[in-house]
């Protein structure tokens, strides 16, 4: 059989577009750590940044669970959110990070999600309430717009959900990982989704592997490092299994992902220093490589007004304070 040239030249550029190897980043950054003073009570754990604006989560107080600063004089502006049974109260609320206007919190306990936005003066403006139909919550959800989200069922089912709001079963279903293995942690192929309103984007926590994905769970791009990844990992380990990508950001520009590369226990050992944070446009090609010369953030969030990156420490250390990096060089 005669194959046309043109056809097998397209089919080529495809497959490179969709599995790409032996890439590396064309420049690499050392960035040192600025703090940002808190003020009250604080253990933050999440943040979100709305330009000028930014929200953080405290992980322990049971009243002024969040607090909005503005980024411009890093003055706190409003205190609200108190943890109770009363029909205004938070039983196990979270943040949500993502590219709309306003700010998402769900409340696990109720399974309800709130949208706010903030006002001229950091106040929050409430200005709905939503139930998700999905009967597992939404917890960690990543959301593409005000309906739309995707969410990883990890322990009932190896896929990736993507739903609309009001719907009890999903639109769609990407299957990533083995069936046969119950416990998603110990899966090779385990990861963290993120999304915006043109993207889902699939890090791997154990290979050094990206997807980039278009809103249907067609992929775009995937992103393959040479890398010598676990591929049994145990339950019983405590911590000694090498991780690669862990915590990260979608913004509307770029994606923003940590990479460890050592097991948690090493990370820990080295007071969670070390760290990098690589940074990859929204096509999947590697635009920085950032050494983080001081301690990691844990959750985190970048102002791309600023490219500014803000997050907190793990275990409330620094005390009374964000972690800072000013993430040169980007545009």
């Amino acid at each position: 059989m005669k194959i046309n040239p043109f056809i097998l030249m397209v089919c080529c550029c495809l497959a490179v577009a969709c599995s790409t190897s032996d890439l590396s980043f064309p420049r690499e950054e050392t960035l040192t750590p600025e703090l940002m003073p808190l003020q009250g009570l604080t253990n933050p754990i999440r943040v979100e940044v709305k330009h000028p604006f930014l929200i953080l989560q405290n992980m322990k107080q049971r009243d002024s669970i969040f607090h909005i600063y503005d980024l411009t004089s890093h003055t706190l502006k409003s205190v609200f959110g108190v943890m109770g049974e009363g029909p205004k109260d938070l039983v196990a609320p979270w943040l949500f990070q993502t590219q709309l206007p306003g700010f998402l919190i769900t409340d696990l306990g109720k399974n309800l999600i709130y949208r706010s936005e903030i006002d001229e003066e950091g106040q929050p403006v409430l200005r709905d309430t939503k139930q998700p139909g999905y009967i597992e919550g939404a917890n960690e959800a990543a959301f593409i717009n005000d309906s739309l989200f995707v969410v990883d069922a990890r322990y009932t089912a190896p896929s990736l959900y993507l739903f609309d709001l009001p719907d009890e079963l999903p639109k769609k279903t990407w299957t990533y990982r083995n069936p046969d293995i119950v416990d998603y942690m110990v899966d090779p192929n385990m990861g963290n989704v993120y999304a915006n309103e043109s993207r889902i984007v699939f890090c791997y926590g154990y290979k050094k592997q990206i997807d980039f994905m278009d809103t249907d769970f067609n992929l775009i791009r995937r992103v393959k490092f040479k890398y010598a990844y676990p591929t049994v990992i145990s339950s019983e380990n405590n911590g000694d299994d090498k991780v690669s990508y862990v915590y990260g950001y979608l913004g509307k520009r770029y994606l923003y992902v940590l990479f460890f590369g050592t097991s948690w226990k090493e990370n820990r050992a080295n007071s969670t220093r070390g760290t990098f944070l690589e940074v990859f446009d929204l096509d999947g090609n590697p635009i920085v490589r950032y050494h983080l010369d001081g301690r990691r953030p844990v959750y985190f969030a970048v102002d791309e007004e600023t490219f500014t990156l803000y997050g907190a420490g793990e275990d409330g250390d620094p005390e009374d304070n964000l972690l800072v990096y000013k993430l040169k060089g980007l545009s």
